[in-house]
């Protein structure tokens, strides 16, 4: 099963929102962490969710953007809170509990005080002393670049995530195409490993605020069969006037003809999935709709290639 990790930004989630329907309900749980104090459109996200039959891990400790002062305390409480109000029965999650590493002093001791069925997700190193706690866990979530199996292969049901994004400081600096992973395949080498996850084309680090770009580059994913199903990146970037701001929408145009036309050489290459309708679509009306809108298509076209998978 695919897992794919975001962040409870209003792209991201209505990026989900809009793949039901276009997702199997048995292949995909996304692991959401808010970082927004309103709860509202998680909540109506996950009862969409729910509603299709598509399980969620949310985290309940959230430590990031506007929860980065410790405002997290009662996110479970006010989580739940809110989906009563949609309406009984419509909408559930399951409880994950982020442990940053072993250091992590406030999350351990959630972790073993929590008396209802939860989850766990680990955004660094697992020790020794951290599997003993994480035995708690109905499965547990982590990054196996940076712990070694033998110190994780215990635990009973794993879910494997990597950081496969080659994030650049400038959207000129991407090229043609990256590398992003072959976890997809590799994660069936380990018997304990239920699921595989990533940070689809956004980067494990949230990044805040942004504003217009000296370039506009359109991620798109794809499985080469060519080269063992492994997955890369086509990059697909604005040329004109990189030294200026301004014309967003050109450049977004620019981007969007490259990719259009790529697609239209190279039928096979892309799956043809929600998100890269959504491209067509924008193709066909000319219309700019913002960087939000472009990385959401991005997400969903991501998440749904792998979710064939």
């Amino acid at each position: 099963m695919y897992y794919p990790i975001l962040k409870g930004k209003q792209f991201e989630l209505t990026a989900l929102r809009e793949l039901v329907g276009h997702i199997a309900s048995s292949n995909v749980c996304p692991i959401l962490e808010p970082v927004n104090l309103n709860l509202a459109p998680l909540a109506t996200t996950i009862s969409e969710l729910t509603a299709a039959g598509i399980s969620s891990w949310v985290v309940i400790n959230p430590s990031q953007s506007e929860f980065a002062s410790g405002s997290a305390s009662n996110t479970f409480a006010s989580l739940r809170t809110h989906l009563a109000t949609i309406g009984t029965g419509q909408g559930s999650f399951v409880p994950c509990i982020k442990i940053r590493d072993a250091s992590d002093a406030p999350a351990i001791a959630l972790l073993k005080s929590f008396t209802i069925p939860f989850v766990a997700y680990i955004e660094g190193i697992v020790t020794p002393a951290l599997v003993v706690d994480l035995m708690r866990a109905s499965a547990v979530a982590l990054n196996p670049d940076k712990t070694n199996i033998s110190v994780w292969g215990a635990l009973p049901r794993a879910v494997l995530f990597h950081d496969g994004f080659d994030k650049k400081a400038r959207n000129l600096d991407y090229g043609i195409e990256s590398y992003y992973s072959n976890l997809h395949n590799g994660y069936r080498a380990f018997p304990n490993a239920i699921g595989f996850g990533d940070y689809t084309i956004l980067s494990e680090r949230l990044v805040e605020g942004g504003g217009p770009a000296f370039v506009v580059t359109l991620h798109m994913s794809y499985l080469d069969p060519s080269r063992s199903t492994k997955m890369y990146v086509r990059h697909f970037s604005s040329y004109s006037d990189n030294d200026s701001q301004s014309d967003p929408g050109g450049k977004f145009r620019e981007a969007l003809d490259l990719l259009i036309s790529h697609v239209s050489t190279n039928p096979g290459n892309f799956i043809n999935t929600a998100g890269l309708q959504e491209f067509i679509t924008l193709h066909g009306t000319r219309h700019y709709p913002g960087l939000g809108i472009i990385k959401k298509a991005s997400i969903k076209h991501h998440i749904q290639t792998l979710s064939t998978w």
